[in-house]
């Protein structure tokens, strides 16, 4: 396993280990995989080793700062190697330990984190329902207080570790209120422990991929669970999620890096192997190009998915943590992966399409890993959303006027207001948006940036710009709440602005004789 200049001393003995771990039971592993059976055995090995401990701090039993998130993405891209124990392994990681660190109180932590540390229990996420996928925050399981204690009603679904595991990072709603909904104040995050009365395993799936994986829906009878066994409170269970998410998606990513890696140690094999036409398959270009695209998302996605480790570990972008990098990277990686288990087959030919090569097992896997943590379409739609807000500054396009002498537009750090002293009226307006069709042709002129250029209020502009709506010379965008957030000139208004000569633009290598 290749290391990184910025891992310390603990973190490239961990990669060793694990290494050397994946090596020694990567038959058992298969053995288990063609048989369908979850291998308690390996599993045991993962957690007795102490790979859970990595994100869980020395005073608790764990390894602490000096293994980190890091550690544990070190450990998850060894243990992908080895099939179904990967996923219990991540989940008990993100569905249970990782939230008790940073959310847990300290008798919390003290009840939970050692035993995660021993390898004693599992853990699993317990988010999706049976009418609630991707729209989390729509969680309908819910949870009424009484004395104590809590009385959890609702079933689950697609809960990895169901059944396995002993300690169950549950998110159900505590309240109906508006304001709450508004604020996603309304979910709370419990630690609900096997045992319980009221909870129960309803079904375990046979899914496309993941041969073993003990994966099904969960269901909360009258389910009573301590009070004190909510996380940072009444209410907090939103955040909780995101930041268990954040981590979720990063170890699964990392997975993906191992899948495509070993799309290409299968794809390499093949073709050194197989002789077509007198000649290795190798030797082919289109396999050349094929591994090539292997090779490079293999190491470029590994970077990103071990940097966004890094800023976990380090504190960074808080509060919402590495939200935008780790959904991009499970977004990018699972994709990526697909197409390098789609190539490695295409390559390899007939024989990929066995079971006699893990190919298809790991193409079945990917699919799996582009619906949970979030679709890759619904974290496209948050990429999009929450990367426009977060990044508004950086972003914002800059102010773009026309060159007096170049007669093209250039652009400026910064909006330029109409000189000190101009009485802005109607006629003014209409000017500034005939000049803006100069410079942007076949767009509208924003709210912001017009008000920023005439330093008007907002009142003022909107009887401007209603004044020359009702004459035909300019178009308005209004938005949902009725505000005119979008202007144009209309072809009216640009006539009656200026002259034809003034829109007019030729570049001197054209001969306007040529034209009619």
């Amino acid at each position: 396993m290749d290391k990184y200049p910025w891992w310390n001393k603990t973190q490239c003995e961990l990669a060793d280990k694990i290494e050397e771990f994946a090596d020694k039971h990567i038959a058992r592993a298969a053995e288990a995989a063609y048989k369908k059976e979850f291998p308690y055995d390996l599993i045991d090995k993962v957690l007795k080793d102490g790979w859970v401990g990595t994100i869980i701090p020395e005073e608790y039993g764990g390894m602490g700062k000096e293994a980190g998130v890091t550690g544990c993405c070190i450990g998850m891209e060894g243990i992908a190697r080895l099939g179904a124990i990967a996923t219990s392994f991540a989940t008990t990681c993100f569905g249970g330990a990782h939230q008790t660190v940073h959310f847990g109180n300290e008798e919390q932590k003290e009840k939970f984190l050692p035993r995660f540390a021993r390898g004693e229990i599992m853990g699993a996420i317990c988010i999706t329902e049976p009418f609630v996928g991707s729209d989390a925050a729509g969680v309908e399981t819910v949870a009424v207080r009484d004395g104590d204690e809590y009385i959890l009603n609702g079933k689950k679904r697609f809960i990895t570790n169901a059944g396995l595991a002993d300690v169950y990072m549950v998110y159900a709603k505590t309240s109906d209120n508006l304001a709450d909904k508004k604020g996603y104040k309304h979910l709370t995050g419990f630690l609900v422990e096997k045992g319980t009365p009221g909870f129960s395993v309803e079904k375990i799936n046979e899914l496309i991929g993941w041969d073993g994986v003990r994966n099904g829906y969960l269901n909360f009878d009258d389910a009573r669970v301590p009070a004190e066994n909510i996380l940072a409170g009444e209410g907090m269970g939103w955040n909780i999620m995101i930041s268990g998410l954040n981590f979720e998606r990063t170890l699964g990513a990392i997975a993906g890096v191992t899948g495509v890696r070993e799309c290409l140690r299968y794809a390499i094999y093949g073709t050194e192997r197989r002789v077509q036409f007198g000649v290795p398959t190798k030797e082919y270009q289109a396999n050349q190009l094929k591994m090539a695209d292997m090779i490079a998302n293999w190491k470029i996605l590994r970077l990103l998915a071990y940097y966004i480790a890094y800023q976990i570990d380090t504190g960074g972008m808080a509060p919402l943590g590495p939200f935008l990098e780790s959904t991009a990277a499970k977004v990018y990686i699972t994709e990526a992966l697909r197409k390098a288990a789609l190539d490695a087959i295409q390559v390899m030919g007939g024989d990929a399409l066995t079971r006699f090569y893990p190919l298809e097992s790991i193409l079945r896997d990917c699919k799996i890993l582009e619906i949970g943590a979030g679709t890759n379409e619904v974290l496209r739609l948050l990429l999009y959303r929450q990367g426009i807000r977060i990044h508004a500054n950086d972003l914002k396009a800059p102010w773009r006027e026309m060159h007096p002498e170049l007669k093209m537009p250039i652009p400026y750090l910064e909006v330029k207001p109409l000189p000190e002293g101009t009485e802005v009226d109607e006629k003014v307006v209409l000017d500034v948006l005939a000049e803006y069709w100069k410079v942007n042709p076949g767009l509208h002129f924003s709210r912001d940036q017009l008000l920023a250029h005439l330093k008007i209020d907002e009142e003022r502009l909107d009887e401007i710009l209603i004044a020359l709506e009702d004459q035909g010379l300019a178009s308005n965008y209004r938005d949902k709440k009725g505000v005119i957030a979008l202007t144009r000139a209309t072809y009216k208004g640009l006539k009656q602005a200026k002259p034809k000569e003034y829109y007019e633009y030729f570049p001197e290598w054209v001969d306007r004789s040529e034209f009619f």
